[in-house]
């Protein structure tokens, strides 16, 4: 099995049987804080999230995709 096919499946069942995240948690794993995050939903540049009634959550698989997205080579340009 290659690389890239073993990395795709991990991803891809962590995106669907990963726990939720509580903003708290997720901040944490971004190193940022929760209002960052707030301000990040509220603007739609943040991660992707889940909205059940009043309550956010994030789960796992989002936050490395969006990791990734962020991520900037050496080079200065968005890998």
């Amino acid at each position: 099995m290659s690389r890239l096919t073993a990395e795709s499946e991990t991803r891809e069942l962590t995106q669907k049987y990963a726990a939720l995240l509580k903003p708290a948690e997720a901040a944490s794993f971004l190193l940022t804080s929760v209002g960052t995050l707030a301000q990040r939903r509220y603007l739609r540049r943040g991660p992707a999230y889940i909205k059940v009634g009043r309550s956010v959550a994030y789960r796992l698989g989002d936050l490395l995709d969006y990791v990734e997205q962020t991520r900037v080579s050496h080079n200065g340009v968005a890998a």
